[in-house]
């Protein structure tokens, strides 16, 4: 019985081998019929090609490489106050209202870098990205523009920014989870179509030139000419300081009454890294203007007033400063306080708040490479003539970028 059982194993064996040893035959015959193939192939169009009946031909937009970004955000909320709007804090109106909770996607967004070519000296880029805080839309809001420019950078310090982007004076953000980064509050921003030229020279100075217009349909101002700014800098070790500001000269009706306006606002903004125990920085901007709109500059005032029958630039001051710190690999903290302080005798005839004033505080979580978990504080008070109000804020973020 042994013997039998061995015999039919060696037979078993045998067949096994010389079945798997045809097919390694019949692999490598496919496998040089295959290369025969691509060879017979290869000389065709190379024959193809001596003959010029074959050319090769770049497709516009495909020969540049192109970088997809984005974030996903979702904000808890948790207010105690009208906050101006229940996605952002903008300014207190008058009246309590009942606590109120909000979930907000809005601020997920997508955008994507080109890498152009170069020419004559000058590398092109271009830039869109935009975020769902456009206007209609339902409660998960509307796709819109956040950013979108063409980019000139002759490698020499000259760089060239044409399309939407950041107002180039008073550049400075709040490191806030609340999306409007203090705006109203003393941190003057908003993006807008310019063509804004930079020059950085040795020792790490810079000047700029900028010219840009917003929209006169939402900007409420009939504009003879647009903002038209300058800006000097120092970016080096270890900080960042610079002076700029902005001028224009309109027409604005009031009440049915018309009359020019000349606007203007300076601005000095600064950043300043240290390491007292773990790494901090110090940063911030401080104005003085007039004319101010919403469109431009996120106060949320109005620009002109009716004096008598004058048309009248409404004047204010603010900015704000922000203490960031990271006492440990993953967490960080940022702490800050701002305030717009228009002065008290336009606000009062232009019947708008007389100061708003914000302060904050945040703790961010790097869970992960891309995933950001944060929880913010905010303080908001608005002082109207005869009135305070007062409000808080409590937010709880998850954020995941890539």
């Amino acid at each position: 019985m042994r013997r039998l059982l061995l015999v039919s194993s060696v037979l078993i064996l045998a067949s096994s081998t010389a079945f798997a040893q045809d097919e390694v035959e019949v692999l490598k015959q496919q496998i040089r019929q295959l290369q025969e193939q691509m060879t017979k192939l290869q000389k065709k169009l190379a024959e193809l090609e001596s003959r010029g009946q074959v050319t090769s031909k770049p497709v516009t937009g495909l020969k540049s490489p192109i970088k997809i970004y984005g974030k996903v955000k979702l904000d808890v909320i948790y207010d105690t106050h009208d906050m101006g709007t229940d996605q952002f804090i903008t300014y207190l109106p008058k009246g309590e209202r009942d606590d109120r909770t909000t979930f907000n996607m809005k601020d997920t967004r997508l955008g994507f870098i080109v890498n152009g070519p170069e020419v004559d000296g000058w590398k092109v880029t271009g830039r869109v990205e935009s975020d769902f805080y456009g206007k209609g839309g339902d409660d998960n809001g509307a796709f819109r523009i956040r950013l979108s420019y063409i980019n000139l950078n002759n490698g020499k310090g000259t760089n060239i920014r044409i399309g939407q982007d950041y107002i180039p004076v008073a550049s400075q953000m709040a490191s806030t989870l609340d999306f409007l980064s203090m705006g109203a509050s003393g941190n003057l921003w908003d993006r807008v179509p310019q063509i804004t030229v930079t020059q950085k020279f040795d020792g790490g100075v810079g000047v700029l030139g900028t010219v840009w217009k917003s929209s006169a349909s939402t900007d409420g101002v009939d504009m003879r000419m647009p903002w038209v700014g300058a800006k000097v800098f120092y970016k080096g070790q270890p900080f960042y300081v610079a002076l700029g500001g902005a001028f224009r000269h309109g027409s604005d009706t009031v009440n049915n009454v018309k009359g020019s306006v000349d606007d203007y606002v300076v601005a000095v903004e600064w950043k300043v890294p240290f390491n007292l125990f773990f790494p901090m920085s110090v940063k911030g901007e401080a104005y003085v203007g007039q004319g101010l709109t919403t469109r431009d500059f996120l106060v949320f005032t109005p620009s002109h007033y009716l004096d008598g029958t004058d048309v009248k630039e409404l004047q204010t001051k603010g900015g704000f400063i922000q203490l960031s710190m990271k006492p440990f690999e993953k967490v960080g903290f940022n702490f800050g306080a701002g305030m717009n302080d228009p002065d008290n005798s336009d606000a009062q005839k232009a019947d708008t708040y007389k100061k708003n004033w914000r302060a904050f505080g945040n703790v961010l979580y790097k869970f992960a490479p891309n995933v950001t978990f944060g929880l913010e504080l905010d303080h908001q008070e608005t002082l109207y003539f005869g009135d305070v109000e007062h409000g808080n804020r409590l937010m709880a973020s998850a954020i995941y970028v890539w």
